[in-house]
């Protein structure tokens, strides 16, 4: 059972409404049980939840034998290069201790050492940094491919949309998935890399420990890990004291993604209403919009960049405070003959990697606060896909040929009066049916209930099991591709199909376009209205439907276009035809009415007429 455009009637809504689990080639997907369920847990647990499933879904999954490799090879490639830097420090003191002894022999040796020692970490740095965005983007392709599946199934999209619970979803799959997956990964691996760091340099900075004797208050006190508790301290410290100062930039960069996503929707916006906007002479007022946009954004910006430049200030003073630290606590020692000048060096060194790894959390705090941020935004997208719809008008498939509706309520969001009641209405296969009434009546919305896009209101109805059914809205939806692609949609491409489009084409009076079948394109922007509904037609029958509901779907077409169309459809006999209109002309080529009024529905039966006499009449109802 299919929808044209994006009014598909999708398999899952046999047993009713809500997100199923999906699978994925035996895979479970970022789903996590029944839409009951997840709403039931805290949203710390739901958040939780879903940054496990992010992991999950890409290292236990099909593509786990690409995934752990990588991790592997990423995780021994950082502690490599950390021990392999161990080393080097070592030969670095050698080298000074040459120097301050003037012991011009081993120098070169020494010299030559801390080169290749360099170089090769160096080398191990940019071979791990490359592999790191290789995992980056096999986990965003596989993140981004299940997110954007779970968006679309179920008509989740839709839903998301209609009840605007999450604004720019499309740029929260293609940009937020991006930064949080980079974020979490670079969070990851430099926590790791950090701990082996604080390990290996740990224990070298204890056995370089020299210790000191000094005078304080007539007591003579003797130290030997000063340079030690040091490092953990000042490092401890400042790190509090930046996730102290830096809080208000997570909610700042979270508000900043926000902006940047309204500007970009308000240009795309203007792009794609182009020829609307430049008719209507909107120029100046899109200009207000984009103006507002940037306004929204640049101050936030700036608060942005003052709170960054407060905590890349304070991030900088620390650093150079612990730059200090290891020569105010490693001169005493030298002037005493107790340390060499390659062990200050050395001291040094090893002092300032202890330290930057100690204090890691409080460096990385710009990219934990975007993370965070982006992570959030992810989450409400995930979040409002999870959560379940109300329960509502029961939608089912029966081994029954024909369609039936029973004690069908339909309502509006907060409304307890209903905007169409139907007590009963039954449709056999081949019958013509017609939907009339005012503007704002219900039509429409009757025909999102058919097609499972509105589920507000209580009832049941009922869609035949094997049947094709086909729902054509007023406005068509052709993306970007070529015509043929366009008509074919999922099928292959063959000289057949190429043939039956042609064919197809010219039925529903476009022939012109069939020598353009391959040129590609925006065709919503290059095609009319009318052109527009009679393609929409034309490729609902490539796979021909038992079941075709046109949503007012020759609105743009002129009376004899019109008629012509309908002749086409009406000569059809085993096609089920339910049409929403408003001129008498169409509806009395139908055989059957329903009509609304103040919120009920009366069928009655259209008597036969010629169809001569049915073409003079503009009359609406």
């Amino acid at each position: 059972m299919i929808r044209d455009d994006h009014f598909e009637v999708p398999d899952s809504l046999q047993g009713g409404s809500g997100l199923n689990d999906m699978t994925v080639k035996g895979v479970t997907s970022l789903s996590a049980g029944s839409g009951a369920e997840w709403a039931a847990k805290s949203r710390s647990l739901r958040k939780i939840i879903f940054l496990g499933r992010i992991a999950g879904a890409f290292f236990v999954s099909k593509e786990w034998k690409k995934a752990w490799p990588l991790l592997l090879f990423c995780l021994t490639i950082q502690f490599g290069a950390v021990y392999v830097f161990s080393l080097e420090t070592g030969i670095n003191k050698k080298l000074f201790d040459a120097l301050q002894y003037k012991n011009i022999a081993v120098i070169p040796r020494y010299a030559i050492e801390f080169v290749a020692v360099g170089s090769f970490v160096y080398s191990l740095t940019y071979l791990g940094v490359y592999l790191e965005n290789v995992l980056e983007m096999l986990w965003r392709n596989r993140i981004s491919g299940l997110i954007a599946e779970e968006w679309l199934s179920n008509d989740r999209f839709y839903f998301i949309e209609r009840a605007e619970r999450v604004e720019n979803a499309d740029q929260r799959i293609a940009e937020d998935v991006r930064l949080v997956i980079s974020g979490v990964s670079g969070i990851f691996m430099g926590s790791l890399r950090s701990l082996y760091t604080i390990v290996v340099f740990t224990a070298l900075l204890i056995h370089r420990s020299v210790p000191v004797t000094f005078h304080l208050f007539g007591h003579e006190i003797t130290t030997r890990y000063d340079i030690l508790l040091a490092a953990y301290v000042s490092s401890i410290l400042a790190t509090g004291i930046i996730f102290r100062i830096g809080r208000k930039l997570t909610r700042l960069n979270m508000r900043q993604q926000h902006y940047e996503a309204d500007l970009r929707f308000t240009l795309v916006s203007i792009r794609k209403h182009a020829e609307q906007i430049a008719f209507m002479v909107r120029g100046r007022i899109e200009h207000l919009r984009i103006v507002t946009a940037l306004s929204s954004l640049m101050h936030n910006y700036f608060a942005q960049q003052r709170m960054g430049v407060i905590v890349s200030f304070s991030t900088q003073i620390v650093t150079h405070i612990q730059r200090v630290l290891p020569l105010a606590l490693t001169i005493p020692r030298y002037l005493a003959g107790r340390m060499t000048y390659g062990d200050i060096t050395q001291t040094q060194s090893v002092f300032g990697t202890l330290s930057s790894s100690l204090t890691w959390l409080m460096q990385m705090y710009p990219m934990y606060s975007e993370t965070n941020a982006s992570f959030d935004r992810l989450f409400v997208l995930f979040d409002a896909i999870r959560m379940p719809e109300e329960p509502g008008i029961i939608l089912s498939r029966t081994s029954n040929s024909g369609i039936s509706v029973a004690n069908l309520d339909i309502r509006l969001p907060g409304k307890s009066k209903p905007l169409v009641a139907i007590g009963a209405w039954s449709i056999a296969p081949g019958e013509k049916w017609v939907i009339t009434g005012a503007s704002g009546s219900g039509k429409s919305t009757l025909l999102r209930a058919l097609a499972g896009l509105w589920r507000i209101g209580e009832g049941a109805i009922t869609l035949p099991q094997d049947a094709r059914i086909t729902f054509l809205p007023q406005l068509p939806y052709l993306p970007h591709g070529t015509l043929l692609e366009l008509m074919l949609q999922t099928q292959p491409p063959s000289e057949e199909a190429r043939e039956l489009c042609a064919d197809l084409l010219c039925q529903f009076r476009l022939p012109w376009l069939v020598a353009q079948l391959d040129i590609g394109g925006d065709w919503n922007q290059r095609l009319s209205p009318g052109e527009q509904q009679r393609f929409a037609l034309a490729r609902a029958f490539v796979s021909p439907p038992d079941v075709l509901i046109l949503d007012e779907a020759t609105s743009g077409l002129d009376q004899n276009t019109a008629d012509t169309i309908y002749a086409n459809l009406l000569a059809r006999p085993d096609l089920t035809l339910i049409s929403v209109a408003h001129t008498a002309d169409i509806v009395t080529l139908h055989d059957k009415r329903l009509h609304i009024a103040n919120g009920t529905a009366t069928i009655s039966e259209i008597s036969e007429t010629s169809p001569v006499s049915l073409l003079s009449s503009n009359r609406k109802f």
